[in-house]
């Protein structure tokens, strides 16, 4: 009928319309009161509250006194519960002002509750935060976590993530252990637990990133823990942890027994191979399929050993992903000898694994004797692939050809090369051709 569509908006049901304006910003949701008396209020009634860069045109260069007002507004006009609140505004610095938008949500269910401050003091939170009973998903950024003492945790929540956050290591056990639903947990860079015991108890527990500093890490009741990622990104000198409780290669790794996924840098090995490496783990990761490590050293032995310690302990191994790091603290031929006799050894195997990434490749003698011994003992290998941004023209050449050269077990390996900053043409590559001639 003539004229029927241009009202076709104002009758759409109530859930569509409550998504179209989840999707918008929220300066632009309240703006929706003008497209009808039907549209109106449904913005006030809308479940999630977001207030980011987004919130309003002005958001980046409005003053602490605007943005406060412009938040204010907003819940003064709102009408029934607020399931997910989110506050992260660049130009908003922490202030006691945001004490009064915690005690509001806090006497709705809220159930996901992101708090980002990014500018001023760490934003210390309100007894008010620690009544959210019904959280389900917590971030925390920039603030201070000092809980009452009745505080018994938070019994619905599922995933935790908490970035530049001061809290004590005894705090942070006791909150996670206090949370038995707990499934995903992320700590990045977090101030006052650095170098401190750090006990993990979550029965329920699935993923776990910690990106940061610890002393003593251990997993106390982690039945399903598949995937762990630590890294410090930093250099221990041994001699510095001299008579200290420090993680080692077996507090560190006992009760996984579920774990699918790990990945840890050079900070981690060198903090647990404080004492020495052994030959493999006194528990086996039978579970293990993938492996990443960072920022790893082929002129460092305790490095080299960690490899092939966790090569041992991991007979289902699918995936090596190694990120490489150069530096001249050991003569890399002393690395290579020790690849080229220890890892030809019959316990060294890689019976189940499919596929190899090396990034940051320099073309070392250890390198080379690493990528020979996966090439030889590898029957089931599929690819690898060798990605650097230091070899070029007539020294990436030379080292391919030595790549090639070796023998493969696997009849099916693939050996790809990569490099963002330069192309190979494979015409320019012979297999019968003397790479000192090129």
């Amino acid at each position: 009928m003539e004229g029927s569509s241009s009202d076709i908006i104002s009758h759409l049901p109530a859930d569509v319309k409550e998504k179209i304006l989840m999707c918008l910003p929220m300066e632009d949701a309240v703006r929706t009161s003008i497209l009808s008396k039907k549209w109106r209020y449904s913005w006030e009634r809308l479940p999630q509250l977001v207030f980011d860069n987004d919130f309003c045109r002005k958001a980046r260069t409005a003053t602490k006194n605007e943005l406060l007002m412009a938040m204010y507004q907003v819940l003064l006009h709102h009408r029934g519960p607020i399931v997910k609140f989110k506050l992260s505004l660049f130009a908003l610095k922490s202030c006691f002002e945001i004490d009064h938008l915690i005690h509001f949500v806090s006497n709705d269910d809220i159930q996901e509750l992101s708090l980002l401050i990014q500018r001023g003091q760490a934003y210390k939170l309100p007894s008010s935060f620690f009544s959210c009973l019904q959280l389900k998903h917590l971030e925390l950024r920039f603030c201070t976590f000092n809980p009452p003492p009745r505080f018994g945790g938070f019994s619905m929540l599922l995933s935790l993530e908490f970035q530049d956050v001061a809290i004590t290591s005894k705090v942070l056990s006791t909150l996670i252990s206090s949370c038995p639903r707990l499934e995903k947990l992320k700590l990045g860079s977090c101030k006052i637990f650095s170098f401190s015991n750090l006990e993990i108890s979550a029965p329920k527990l699935t993923s776990l990133v910690f990106d940061g500093k610890f002393r003593s890490l251990s997993f106390k009741n982690t039945p399903k823990l598949a995937r762990i990622s630590l890294l410090l990104y930093e250099m221990f000198p041994s001699q510095r942890y001299e008579g200290e409780d420090l993680s080692n290669w077996v507090t560190l790794f006992s009760g996984l027994p579920a774990l699918e996924f790990l990945g840890v840098d050079y900070g981690c090995l060198e903090l647990i191979s404080a004492g020495g490496v052994p030959e493999r783990l006194p528990n086996t990761l039978s579970n293990l399929k993938i492996l990443e490590l960072n920022f790893i050293s082929f002129q460092r032995m305790f490095e080299v050993s960690s490899i092939f310690c966790l090569i041992r302990s991991s007979p289902q191994l699918e995936k090596l992903k190694i990120g490489v790091l150069v530096d001249e603290i050991e003569h890399v031929n002393n690395v290579a000898n020790f690849i080229a006799v220890e890892g030809w050894l019959a316990d060294i195997s890689f019976n189940q694994l499919k596929e190899v990434e090396m990034r940051e490749v320099w073309g070392t003698r250890a390198e080379l004797e690493f990528i020979k011994l996966l090439l030889g003992k590898s029957p089931a290998l599929e690819k690898i692939v060798i990605g650097t941004n230091e070899l070029f023209g007539h020294e990436a050449l030379k080292f391919l050809h030595e790549v090639m050269r070796f023998r493969r077990l696997s009849p099916l390996a693939e050996v790809y090369y990569s490099n963002p900053e330069e192309d190979l043409d494979e015409d320019y590559f012979d297999l019968d051709e003397d790479p000192d001639e090129i």
